[in-house]
């Protein structure tokens, strides 16, 4: 039986209010204070900010009807911190029970959704409706049970629109992380708003909204409270010069960010650990944690995704 969930007192932004925001899925998300404390940590948590270890739930039936050896899994491999997609047909009482045994084992959940087409004006929607949910939820559920931030994947450059007229294609995304950071920072403040970015973006220059011109990349991890860089390279050195101008733009503006590999399968194979193996990748790992520990934007290292990670060769 699903769980009746009370709605927050909260207004929605002025650009949603006319639009109905029922919204039946499942979104989930979790605590900000977790380090990894096992023998695979990539590097160490310092005392005023946690580190993480992070991957990607996709498939979110299986995960949470496998609930225990999922968990084990992702414990043994020092995972504190999940991506968890939404799927609207998992009751919310399956959300509640495995944020709750995630959370007593030291793993941070955060609501994962998005599809490239996201940012389009049309579908804009659906961003609201994520966060709708996720804050009816949060009302109706124990503080252990609750997301602390939602995970956005949004990649609108895989779309024909974005090579026929990429101008406008950036102003719709810029658009649409500006509304989500700002609805989820309405009546929660302290809900993490992350969303997953590619290593490319300091290629383009967009207005800073300050009279000025910065990167794509510099505006995208101000407006952010957590940047997820898909880095997706298969040897530690590429990896580390991938994410140079990001660490510092990061810096500057003193937010967090997690650097990300991949373990699925892919036709170009300097992208994905999928033939090296999981061996080579937690080695590659630990020598980027050591070459990167002395930045402060450094926040952890994340691996997409469960599914490829868990079929991972040796």
């Amino acid at each position: 039986m699903k769980r009746q969930l009370k709605r927050p007192k909260f207004r929605l932004a002025s650009k949603v209010a006319v639009l109905c925001l029922t919204f039946t899925g499942a979104i989930v998300s979790q605590p900000a204070d977790a380090g990894i404390t096992n023998s695979n940590q990539v590097h160490a948590a310092t005392v005023d900010r946690p580190f993480y270890k992070a991957t990607w739930l996709w498939d979110t039936s299986s995960a949470l009807e496998n609930k225990e050896s999922t968990l084990q899994f992702l414990q043994q491999n020092g995972v504190n911190l999940i991506y968890l997609q939404v799927d609207p047909d998992v009751p919310v009482g399956d959300y509640s029970s495995f944020i709750g045994e995630a959370y007593a084992r030291g793993i941070e959940v955060h609501a994962l959704g998005g599809a490239p087409d996201w940012v389009l004006r049309e579908q804009q929607i659906k961003v609201y409706k994520l966060i709708d949910w996720v804050k009816t939820y949060n009302n109706g559920v124990s503080a252990a049970e609750q997301f602390k931030g939602i995970h956005l994947d949004v990649e609108p450059f895989v779309l024909k629109a974005w090579y026929a007229d990429t101008d406008t294609m950036l102003g719709l995304w810029r658009d649409t992380i500006s509304g989500f950071v700002e609805e989820m920072k309405i009546e929660t403040p302290t809900l993490t708003a992350g969303a997953d970015l590619p290593v490319w973006l300091e290629k383009f220059n967009v207005p800073d909204g300050m009279g000025g011109r910065t990167t794509l990349s510099n505006w995208m991890i101000r407006k952010l409270d957590q940047s997820t860089l898909m880095a997706y390279r298969d040897n530690v050195t590429d990896i580390s010069s991938s994410v140079a101008t990001e660490l510092g733009e990061a810096e500057q503006n003193g937010k967090p960010l997690v650097i990300a590999v991949e373990t699925l399968q892919s036709s170009e194979s300097f992208i994905s650990y999928y033939e090296k193996g999981k061996s080579q990748m937690m080695r590659d790992l630990s020598a980027l944690g050591e070459i990167l520990q002395g930045r402060t934007s450094f926040a952890g290292i994340a691996v997409h995704d469960y599914d490829g990670w868990s079929r991972l060769k040796e």
